[in-house]
């Protein structure tokens, strides 16, 4: 009986089973298919010239969505733009390199871009446009100028113009034209890392054909070999392409073409960083020095010089104390007083003056004015700091031992650089026992009573800096202040281009009948040299 029940229950799963697989229902109707998604699209294009971002043209990446599907991105499509590449807008830069010409003006498309740019200055690079005018404007005496350089320089994007002022004449001659010397280089070539650029030039009148080398400091130039040209000999506006040269310290050498043991420039030991884009110019050394040639470094912004190691600075010195004997003339190096005094010039005489040549090294000094023989009286004292190439004119004057001002110095800052076109001329109140002057300047025979001062009331120390005088026939006079009777009277003068002229008014030698100020006249390119101390 129990059996039978387990039996039916079995039976009664199986059917309950066999109930809950049924036949699968019919499938639903599909949805309908959704829009299909919009492309992003990229595109190069190029920047015509004039745009207003990149005036030069260039190149930029467009991107957005391919709204209407034709795989081209329209410019209604564009949603972002960005400039990948812009030329750089052409740039000029001048240098003055003309040794006997006066200082310049420059001017480019009729605007000026540089005044008053005297030997051996010159600029950092200006922005400029593709189709350009340069004009060199020499600044004459009196105020007038005259057109040197007239020049077209058509220039494209990416490139960078030099612009140097050149002439052959030497020698203090009239100069013939000036002439300009343009070298174009490219502006977005880039320099290798770790290394710097430079570019030589030989732009020096005076000097012959040379050899130029970059080496390690104290290298044997006989062993060396200069900086490779693709042209031979390397002369006057003749130029090298752009060279890379690992960063690091150099010493740069010019010697006579062919002739390494004639060393004519030697700038020492010098730092060149990495990545400085540099122009290298010689021209003819007008300073201080035996070397026929300095060099100029344009970086871009200045130019900069870069003197010869043995370059020294210049001084001459002039002795107007009325009431002074003899003097020597030490120097003491400050950084290292327990120096011996370096004697300058030794038993200079009232109303003389002579040429130093050179001082010593650069460096801060103490100057001494004594005056006896055994350097117990101490006159004056000054200090004086030198630089390479500095040029000064020191004057002693004032009294000893009476009188007021007391014996001073006065020291004139010098450029005995000639300039074809006119005389340089300073004139200086050195009479400590004369009260303030006028200064007249007139053409020869003029009658200073029909005419003012060129310059007023000038006192005892004062000077009227250097004058740029037209070559011609003038009168100088130095009358009393408001009184037209001259004390000092120079007629005739006859002012020739390329004269460098100092006037100093002195007291007069009593012991020569003199009762009135005298002239001191220093013609620089006549100037003795002092004797050997």
């Amino acid at each position: 009986m129990k059996k039978q029940v387990y039996v039916a229950s079995l039976l009664s799963a199986a059917v309950f089973l066999a109930a809950c697989e049924g036949d699968d229902g019919i499938n639903g109707v599909d949805g309908a298919d959704g829009a299909n998604g919009f492309n992003s699209l990229i595109a190069f294009r190029d920047i015509p010239k004039g745009d207003a971002v990149c005036l030069g043209g260039g190149l930029a990446v467009d991107s957005g969505l391919d709204t209407n599907r034709n795989d081209i991105l329209d410019p209604g499509e564009v949603t972002a733009t960005e400039i990948v590449e812009c030329a750089a807008t052409p740039e000029i830069r001048a240098l003055h390199a003309s040794p006997v010409a006066p200082a310049v003006n420059i001017w480019v498309n009729g605007a000026p871009a540089l005044t008053g740019v005297d030997y051996a200055q010159g600029s950092g690079f200006v922005p400029v446009i593709e189709e350009n005018n340069v004009q060199v404007e020499a600044m004459l005496p009196n105020g007038a100028t005259a057109i040197v350089i007239d020049e077209d320089v058509n220039l494209d994007y990416n490139t960078e113009a030099t612009i140097i002022a050149v002439d052959t004449v030497a020698d203090n001659a009239i100069p013939g034209p000036i002439r300009a010397l343009p070298i174009v280089n490219a502006s977005d070539s880039r320099i290798t890392q770790g290394y710097f650029r430079a570019q030589v030039v030989h732009a020096a009148p005076s000097a012959p054909a040379v050899d130029v080398y970059v080496t390690a400091f104290d290298a044997d130039l006989a062993a060396s070999s200069p900086v490779t040209l693709d042209f031979a000999p390397f002369t006057f506006e003749k130029f090298t392409t752009q060279l890379e040269v690992p960063a690091g310290d150099y010493q740069v050498r010019i010697t006579l073409a062919g002739d390494p043991a004639t060393v004519v420039y030697d700038s020492g030991e010098q730092p060149f960083a990495a990545g400085a884009d540099l122009m290298i110019v010689a021209v003819d050394n007008t300073g201080p020095g035996d070397t026929p040639v300095q060099l100029i470094v344009l970086d871009g912004t200045a130019a900069n010089p870069l003197y010869d190691i043995n370059t020294p600075a210049s001084a001459v010195a002039v002795h107007l104390s009325p009431d002074a004997p003899a003097v020597d003339i030490l120097a003491d190096v400050n950084a290292t007083p327990e120096d011996e005094a370096l004697p300058l010039v030794r038993n200079v005489p009232y109303n003389a003056f002579c040429d130093l040549n050179s001082v010593p090294a650069p460096g801060d000094y103490t100057v001494s004015v004594v005056a006896n023989a055994d350097n117990s009286i101490v006159a004056t004292t000054f200090p004086l700091n030198v630089m390479q190439g500095d040029e000064v004119t020191a004057v002693v004057t004032g009294f000893l031992t009476t009188g007021d001002p007391t014996i001073t110095t006065l020291p004139l800052p010098g450029n005995t650089r000639s300039v074809a076109t006119e005389t340089k001329l300073r004139i200086t109140h050195a009479s400590p026992s004369t009260p303030a002057v006028d200064l007249y300047l007139v053409p020869a025979g003029t009658d200073i009573n029909t005419v003012d001062a060129t310059f007023e009331d000038v006192v005892f120390g004062q000077d009227t800096t250097q004058l740029s005088i037209a070559p011609d026939l003038y009168d100088a006079y130095v009358t009393l202040a408001n009184d037209k009777t001259p004390a000092i009277s120079l007629p005739g003068l006859d002012f020739q281009g390329g004269e460098v002229l100092d006037v100093l008014a002195r007291d007069p030698i009593a012991a020569d009948g003199e009762t009135l100020p005298q002239a001191v006249v220093i013609d620089y390119s006549t100037i003795a040299a002092c004797p050997a101390p």
